[in-house]
């Protein structure tokens, strides 16, 4: 009976502990399109790697910078639900690394990210 316990207390532990989503992916983005990401459900920490030698506009309605310039990172918490666009203004399209880890994951262009 102790064992079952001990078991049952482990699996609860484990889907309701403090999980969390550490996700590294690089996204390619067209000409003129822009990633969206979405209302975060948890406070999100941002590593965003240019690998482009063109800028990429960031909107948000956060004091962030307006762009990142070619070849340069940023680095930004965001808030809980906050949301963040980066748009490629440029005729070429620009890839960007992505790293972002949070206790949930994030929803970028309608899809979820884990």
């Amino acid at each position: 009976m102790k064992n079952i316990i001990l078991v049952l207390s482990f699996i609860l532990m484990q889907s309701f502990g403090n999980q969390r989503v550490d996700v590294w992916k690089t996204i390619t983005i067209a000409p003129n399109e822009s990633i969206n990401i979405h209302k975060v459900k948890a406070p999100v920490t941002l590593e965003i790697k240019n690998l482009s030698d063109e800028k990429i506009a960031l909107v948000s309605e956060l004091k962030i910078p307006s762009e990142i310039l070619g070849k340069s990172e940023f680095k930004y918490r965001l808030p809980k639900k906050s949301t963040l666009k980066l748009e490629n203004r440029n005729t070429v399209p620009v890839s960007i690394y992505l790293h972002y880890y949070s206790s949930q994951a994030i929803i970028v262009n309608d899809k979820e990210l884990k």
